[in-house]
């Protein structure tokens, strides 16, 4: 009888200490999630990163691919003309793109999720894709 009532103490209190532990971590991390989160600086991926020109492509795409703010310059084929491309992030639950050439704004484009990628930047600067219907439903070309 006796280590039956030992039994039912330890367990008893086994049970207060797990649940006690359960309860102390639930409201301790909420509220420590909760300081970390309030008035917190913007993420890393949602700062705007200059890639500084064309030498790394794939600083500009893999941040535009997935709509985070991005911003490159790069000289035309002539060798004078300065074009400037920003994504400014998603705005409205479309993605912000602007371009910029010798500091113009020449393009205003507004892309739902998912159709700006390196095919429809290409169609942007006239090369054929197939995605002409998806640049000019999403562009705003300026002064229009």
């Amino acid at each position: 009888m006796t280590n039956n009532k030992i039994l039912y103490i330890v367990i008893a209190v086994l049970v207060l200490v797990i649940i006690g532990g359960g309860l102390f971590f639930f409201f301790i991390y909420n509220s420590a999630q909760e300081e970390t989160t309030a008035g917190q600086a913007p993420k890393a991926d949602e700062k705007m990163v200059d890639c500084r020109g064309a030498e790394d492509p794939f600083c500009f795409i893999s941040r535009m691919d997935q709509c985070l703010p991005v911003t490159t310059k790069m000289l035309g084929s002539d060798n004078k003309t300065v074009i400037e491309i920003t994504v400014s992030g998603i705005e409205n639950e479309t993605c912000h793109f602007q371009r910029k050439i010798n500091n113009t704004l020449d393009l205003d484009c507004y892309f739902p999720k998912g159709t700006l990628n390196t095919k429809t930047l290409d169609q942007m600067f006239g090369n054929e894709r197939g995605l002409q219907k998806v640049v000019d439903d999403a562009c705003t070309p300026a002064g229009w």
